[in-house]
């Protein structure tokens, strides 16, 4: 059946006609190794989805560095945004918008003269000021170019597999109160993941298979402004850092890292044009929280998924870089490329559940 949308999508502040999402716009699962898990996620209810917390969202007429720095606080990728009535859901807020976010507020700095941190050294990167504020207005704008999904609280936790296929980080379920937006849970990618993993850590297909590729990377010597504007020109949460040298993997950055640059004044002396690599070493020596997680996570096309996904499971990251044996990266396994798969992604007929 058609999956009913919360809101109208929107463009560029517009509302466009209601849409309805349907499965039979997407490949099915079709070899017959696939259809039990099919059926299943079929079978089982959306609330069979244990909920973790109450939804967190914010309001439209939020600055973007205070709600990206709310975003960091509570750990979350993405979220609803409320119109001012705080009601009425307009789209979500992505991390994926912070590079674009952080681009613009340095770009805007620099061009206008002013030092971008409000009397420290030019370049740093310390945000929430009133000269970052010039930059920014709300996160209206942002909200409404990125639609937010709902489903019924009958959905099939295969309708939210779908969705999440097609890469949202979240999808939000229907039948809570007016303040939550109607919404009882949210349930995240990381969240599907781990309900499905019983499920699908035996089969038995190579990581080769299932990967997305080329593998996206800048060289260490590159600035951090490069790593920043291939995210947000490319729409992609997170790049390889490689040796200048050699192509082989050195590090990994992501939009959870541009968000830990809105978590206080430890990132003073972090600057756009220091080397990525500069910049990451100085921003894990800042992490201190209990959540933070080592640099990067590999695997070769060979592994079985199996193997990669209880990593992942273990280590809560959402990409594993995928590298030849000199460690030159070739392409990336995500949480979207698997749920892509149980939704009936292109290389479905090499599959196969033991």
């Amino acid at each position: 059946p058609p999956l009913p949308c919360s809101t109208p999508p929107t463009q560029g502040g517009s509302v466009l006609p209601a849409r309805t999402m349907s499965m039979s716009s997407l490949k099915r699962v079709s070899t017959a190794e696939l259809i039990p898990i099919g059926d299943y996620l079929k079978s089982t209810p959306v609330t069979e989805i244990p909920k973790e917390r109450d939804p967190f969202l914010l309001r439209e007429d939020m600055e973007p560095g205070t709600a990206f720095k709310k975003m960091g606080a509570e750990w979350v990728r993405a979220c609803p945004v409320l119109d001012l009535t705080g009601s009425e859901i307009i789209g979500s807020l992505d991390l994926r918008e912070t590079s674009k976010y952080v681009i613009a507020a340095y770009k805007s700095g620099v061009s206008n003269g002013k030092s971008p941190t409000g009397g420290r050294r030019r370049g740093s990167l310390v945000f929430g000021n009133a000269e970052w504020k010039e930059q920014a207005t709300t996160i209206a704008e942002m909200a409404r170019k990125r639609p937010f999904v709902a489903v019924e609280p009958d959905a099939s936790v295969f309708d939210i597999a779908v969705i999440l296929s097609g890469g949202s980080h979240i999808v939000g379920v229907k039948g809570g109160p007016p303040e939550t937006g109607g919404l009882s849970t949210i349930i995240t990618q990381a969240m599907l993941f781990n309900f499905c993993a019983p499920k699908i850590m035996d089969l038995k297909v190579d990581v080769g298979q299932m990967m997305s590729s080329p593998a996206v990377c800048v060289k260490t010597t590159d600035p951090a402004l490069k790593a920043f504007e291939t995210m947000a020109s490319k729409n992609i949460s997170a790049v390889a850092v490689v040796d200048s040298s050699d192509g082989a993997i050195v590090h990994h950055t992501s939009t959870s890292d541009i968000k830990m640059l809105f978590n206080g004044d430890d990132t003073e002396e972090m600057k756009m044009m220091d080397t990525i690599e500069e910049f990451l070493v100085k921003l894990r020596a800042s992490q201190t929280r209990g959540k933070t997680k080592i640099p990067v996570s590999t695997c070769q096309k060979t592994d079985t998924l199996g193997s990669v996904l209880r990593r992942i499971s273990k280590t809560g990251y959402h990409h594993v870089w995928v590298v030849n044996q000199s460690r030159n990266p070739v392409g990336v396994l995500s949480l979207t490329d698997v749920f892509r798969r149980l939704a009936g992604g292109e290389k479905a007929d090499k599959c196969t559940v033991m």
